[in-house]
């Protein structure tokens, strides 16, 4: 035993695993284990699909930093919510490193009794938001972990339903979802499955997990899933992949309607950019070409447009509500959003932009948001005058920027707030819907501060810097913590005491199950009573559309 920089508050802890070898991990207050870093997958080359390892790379396995990255762009910084010290209960982590071919690594966040005794409990494994073109599972804010399983586990050996907490890395940005014709002859020449290589990452993951997990404590017939955003997006994917070994998927803040895939013509403009660039007529080989380039150069180029998933024709077979019908799913569903999820869509129309946007590129970033939506089909129009009207934008629509708040919303709600009563109305299986309330404690991110904004859930369920939160906030955000942590165990554990949503009429939806400050949260028997009727009036109009 020791301890980590010389800090003493976290101690060595050396684990036998049954099949991989011996570990080094920490052992952290409250007798939990963590391990990071562990590699689940190698990458053959830039554009290849990763493969799923079976032994560590060396004995004993130094498991007590996070791994490396997927190299992504800079121009997308995760907020910095808060300032301050390490908890008195914290460790200090180095900063991982980017590593193009060594990015594919998991940290797993364990009791220490389910490691010792055998008992196998169920396990969560999160995949981290992004926009599929940033982010990691070791993010940092201040020195602390964003997505740091230690509390979360806590919280579960507290309730008597202990879990095992997964945390994996994938390829973002062009590495990750970088598509066109050429790719898919290449990857096909290898008998490949072709591109969404970051979703192909996370897939690995799962099967490694459902490998090995059991050996850490888990339960492999008891995986959950969960994400934010493209974390939610990406759950949603692997939900529907037909041999996914998932029983319950939790999306919170993104779907495959929100962030979809999109058919390879739309990859191919994106591919063309790349190669008028970077590729040479001498050689031959546009793959050769973009293989070369320095990676940093590479992802700086992501801001060239957004990173979807393709249109495979096999495991992803399209992107709206028609293929969400025909193409369903037996895992059992959790499904929600955030009551301001249009901090960010007011970020991306220019908010905190000194010199504001220009009317013509706020419509084209509204554009560009909207078009890889799957809550219509093909042939439907959000943008039909029932639907303007209902938001009261059917003036500003050459002029958003007269009326910024409302169309902000506008694409908020068409992207994350409306598509998860679309899924519990289309979707066969067992689906949960709720609505987080619980406001942001955090004033670090000026737009959302006060507010329960994009993807906030996710500190919640973590709580990295609960000691951070001012006193005044303090009792309604341990409230909110103590609530969402619960019910997300519960539904862990297959004993979440909600009703599931009922398939019916648009104008009835329902129940809604609401995550409040305090934790004062709890059932609606429709959305009307949930989050007002002004409201629901609107997503009433666009749901009907999108039914047509």
């Amino acid at each position: 035993m020791g301890s980590i920089d010389g800090i003493g508050l976290g101690s060595l802890w050396s684990f036998q695993h049954p099949t991989l070898g011996e570990l080094t991990g920490v052992r952290r207050k409250g007798d939990i284990v963590q391990f990071r870093g562990i590699p689940f997958a190698e990458i053959p080359a830039r554009f290849r699909q990763s493969v799923m390892r079976t032994t560590l790379p060396k004995l004993p396995y130094d498991a007590t930093q996070p791994g490396s990255t997927c190299p992504h762009t800079q121009a997308l910084p995760f907020p910095e919510f808060w300032t301050g010290p390490l908890p008195q209960d914290g460790i200090v982590l180095k900063q991982p490193l980017a590593d193009e071919f060594n990015c594919l690594n998991l940290n797993i966040t364990a009791p220490l009794t389910a490691v010792q005794d055998g008992h196998k409990v169920p396990v969560l494994v999160f995949i981290h938001g992004g926009a599929f073109m940033v982010g990691s599972s070791s993010l940092q804010v201040a020195g602390r972990e964003i997505y740091d399983g230690v509390r979360l586990v806590q919280s579960s050996v507290g309730l008597g339903q202990p879990l095992v907490v997964v945390t994996i890395n994938y390829r973002v940005g062009p590495l990750g979802f970088l598509a066109s014709s050429a790719l898919e002859a290449y990857n096909k020449s290898f008998g490949e499955a072709v591109g969404n290589y970051g979703l192909h990452d996370q897939r690995q993951a799962l099967k490694w997990v459902y490998k090995f997990i059991d050996g850490f404590g888990g339960d492999p017939e008891m995986i959950t899933i969960q994400g934010g955003s493209a974390g939610g997006a990406s759950c949603h994917f692997q939900a529907q992949f037909r041999e996914a070994k998932v029983k319950r998927a939790i999306l919170s803040s993104g779907s495959t309607l929100a962030i979809g895939a999109m058919p390879l013509s739309y990859h191919e403009k994106q591919f063309e950019a790349f190669a008028l660039r970077y590729s040479s007529k001498e050689s031959g080989s546009i793959i050769e070409d973009l293989q070369l380039i320095p990676v940093a150069a590479l992802v700086e180029e992501t801001m060239a447009g957004f990173y979807n998933p393709v249109i495979d024709n096999d495991w992803i077979r399209g992107r709206t509500v028609t293929d969400l019908v025909e193409n369903p799913t037996t895992v059992e569903l959790m499904v929600g959003s955030c009551a301001f999820e249009q901090d960010l869509t007011l970020a991306m129309l220019g908010a905190l932009d000194p010199n504001n946007l220009s009317d013509q590129a706020m419509r084209d970033t509204m554009t560009s948001m909207l078009k890889p939506i799957g809550l219509t089909s093909e042939t439907n129009d959000l943008f039909s005058a029932d639907v303007l009207k209902a938001y009261g934008i059917q003036n500003t629509i050459e002029t958003p920027s007269k009326d910024r708040e409302t169309w902000a919303e506008f694409v908020a709600d068409m992207i994350f707030r409306i598509p998860p009563y679309l899924i519990g109305l289309k979707t066969q299986g067992k689906t949960f819907l709720y609505e987080f309330q619980s406001t942001n404690p955090y004033p670090g991110w000026k737009l959302g501060y006060g507010k329960a904004n994009h993807a906030i859930s996710d500190l919640f369920l973590f709580n990295p810097a609960g000691d951070l939160v001012e006193k005044k906030h303090q009792g309604e955000y341990s409230g909110a913590v103590q609530q969402l942590q619960r019910d997300w165990i519960s539904f862990c554990y297959g004993q979440l005491d909600w009703e599931p949503f009922k398939a019916g009429d648009v104008d009835k939806l329902g129940p809604v199950y609401t995550f409040a400050n305090h934790g004062a949260g709890g059932k609606f028997d429709t959305l009307e009573a949930a989050i007002g009727k002004d409201i629901v009036d609107r997503w009433t109009t666009v749901l009907k559309v999108a039914q047509t």
